[in-house]
């Protein structure tokens, strides 16, 4: 298999950070809807194992500046979607949930 290139990491980086986004909308639903909990529950630990996946197989040559820093992105988006997954799984939902998480990657860095 050749070495992934920056460009490609880069792009699978994207699409981690999509899927978890896509977490974040079902988070929602699961505060508005608290009998969906153990599916939002389920999804979203899939999705955050997707993305540690991703994030864990990136090789060091492909891992420049843009690189690492998108990896510290979707690590910080990863990070806090776990606690809020905690606070569903723990049936504690709050108001802030859905609505502390930045839209985009650009507010984490």
């Amino acid at each position: 298999m050749p070495d992934m290139s920056p460009g490609a990491a880069l792009r699978q980086l994207r699409q981690a950070h999509a899927g978890l986004k896509k977490t974040r909308q079902l988070i929602r639903m699961a505060r508005e809807n608290p009998e969906s909990a153990p599916r939002v529950l389920k999804a979203g630990w899939e999705s955050l194992a997707r993305a540690h996946q991703t994030l864990a197989s990136i090789p060091v040559e492909a891992a420049n500046d843009a690189v690492m820093t998108q990896q510290l992105s979707v690590q910080r988006y990863a990070t806090a979607l776990l606690v809020r997954l905690r606070r569903i799984s723990r049936r504690e939902f709050t108001e802030e949930d859905a609505l502390d998480l930045p839209e985009d990657e650009d507010e984490l860095e």
